[in-house]
């Protein structure tokens, strides 16, 4: 490859990533800005977690659609969909103070997170060569994740009042997927057309192929909800202060950024599968410890930040392996069938667990995230997968 092409390749995945990235910072304060917003006018807290819900439930409808609009607008033309979904949508916010209409504008805004992150990642995964796979996808991860949380604090400078923090979210996310315009032509995600044989069956055949990964992607989505919805209060039960409650959360963050890209890196020189099966029973031992650590105390925090980075590592390496076996609209469908799984993880990991908690006790919390992915690490050493797919649909 030439320096030109290699440049050329280096500035398209940092375009990219910057978009998914810039998206997940505005994300990272947009959601903080509605529910206080609703509180501010009086709503309870069921009404803002149905609102919250929406955009669960925008990201599982829009994954089933991703593949056909990539088919039809190609890789560009479906990330500037997204991108133009989003900007209209938090646009519209302070234009209405109806909850209702809100709450519709909660789902489209979920519907273009699903196009969004769908096709970002499958683009990134399209971009990065096999050698290199598992480095550019942590640097990618943990860079979203560090936007993610940037995000979050940035409330405090903006506030959540008015018009400026939709506004700004929108002029950003435009600002910063600009340069992929420069790509248009890039079709990643395109390998030919398809017969409507192969179309009808490309979401099974990825389906059969990858149901480690995704129950993985499933148990990710469900421990990202957990971990934002339930360990606050795990941790209030565990007789944690209210002050401190949410340390353990941002130990788990600062986990995730600092540990992907170690990770990432090892899995470019070990076999990402049996890397894979090895973090899953991981987590499953550090799980089954937090029972018996001081959440607050200078070691539990650093507990939980190798728990947040282990944890969070498998949707990276899961991601990897799907560049791995995928190429094309089948890495495109691979991609959005992540979404879904994510989408029902994130939703009904917080409600089952919660009713567990109920119903058991507080450390139902731990001894069930150390089942699921002991389970799903039992699994894994069973799946020998299946490598890069460039064979026709069975």
């Amino acid at each position: 490859m030439s320096v030109v092409a290699l440049t050329s390749k280096r500035v398209e995945l940092v375009a990219v990533i910057g978009t998914v990235c810039a998206f997940a910072f505005c994300i990272g304060f947009i959601y903080p800005v509605v529910a206080l917003s609703l509180e501010a006018r009086g709503h309870d807290e069921a009404a803002i977690g149905l609102n919250a819900t929406a955009s669960g439930l925008g990201i599982l409808i829009v994954g089933f659609l991703v593949p056909r609009i990539v088919r039809k607008f190609g890789t560009f033309g479906a990330l500037a969909i997204g991108v133009a979904i989003s900007i209209a949508s938090l646009v519209a916010f302070p234009m209405f103070q109806n909850y209702w209409i809100w709450l519709f504008l909660r789902l489209v805004l979920g519907g273009s997170i699903g196009i969004l992150f769908t096709v970002g990642e499958a683009w990134i995964n399209a971009i990065a060569d096999q050698e290199t796979r598992g480095r550019t996808v942590s640097i990618y991860v943990a860079a979203m994740a560090l936007c993610f949380g940037a995000g979050s604090g940035f409330i405090s400078v903006i506030g959540h009042e008015g018009a400026i923090p939709f506004v700004l979210a929108g002029a950003v996310i435009l600002v910063f997927a600009a340069p992929t315009i420069l790509f248009r032509n890039f079709d990643r995600l395109s390998d030919g057309e398809l017969d409507p044989s192969q179309k009808d069956g490309l979401f099974l055949s990825v389906l059969r192929q990858t149901m480690v990964l995704m129950a993985v992607v499933l148990l990710f989505g469900a421990l990202d909800g957990v971990a934002l919805g339930l360990l606050p209060s795990y941790a209030l039960a565990k007789g944690v202060a209210v002050a401190d409650a949410s340390l353990p959360i941002a130990a788990m963050a600062f986990g995730v950024v600092v540990m992907q890209i170690p990770i990432g890196l090892f899995s470019d020189y070990v076999a990402r599968e049996r890397t894979l099966s090895v973090l899953l029973i991981a987590v499953v031992v550090f799980a089954a410890g937090i029972p018996y650590v001081d959440l607050v105390s200078p070691f539990g925090l650093f507990y939980m930040l190798i728990f947040g980075g282990l944890s969070f590592a498998p949707y990276t390496l899961a991601m990897a392996i799907l560049g791995d076996r995928f190429t094309g609209q089948r890495l495109a469908a691979g991609t959005a069938l992540f979404a879904i799984m994510w989408g029902v993880g994130s939703t009904g990991g917080p409600v089952a667990f919660g009713a567990a908690m109920e119903s058991y006790g507080a450390e139902a919390l731990p001894i069930g995230i150390a089942f699921l992915f002991g389970v799903t690490g039992v699994v894994s050493l069973l799946d020998r997968g299946v490598r890069r797919n460039s064979s026709s649909l069975p």
